[in-house]
């Protein structure tokens, strides 16, 4: 583990995890192009949305999104 912990960046790291209800994951297995991209896309401007805000974090923010 210490040997990872050097691999780091000298930053504050968040996990976030977006998910669909049952509903609309039923539909994304039909249809995983367009409900998948919209998830994609929602998910990024919401957390540039929030990370940007001064009254919240007011920082410039990188991520990496991953479905599972």
């Amino acid at each position: 583990m210490a040997a990872r912990a050097e691999d780091l960046l000298p930053v504050e790291y968040f996990h976030l995890v977006f998910t669909l209800p049952a509903e609309i994951a039923r539909i994304a297995y039909w249809n995983k192009r367009a409900v998948y991209g919209l998830l994609f896309r929602a998910s990024a401007e919401t957390v540039m949305t929030i990370a940007t805000d001064p009254k919240r974090m007011g920082a410039r923010v990188g991520m990496t999104s991953v479905w599972h």
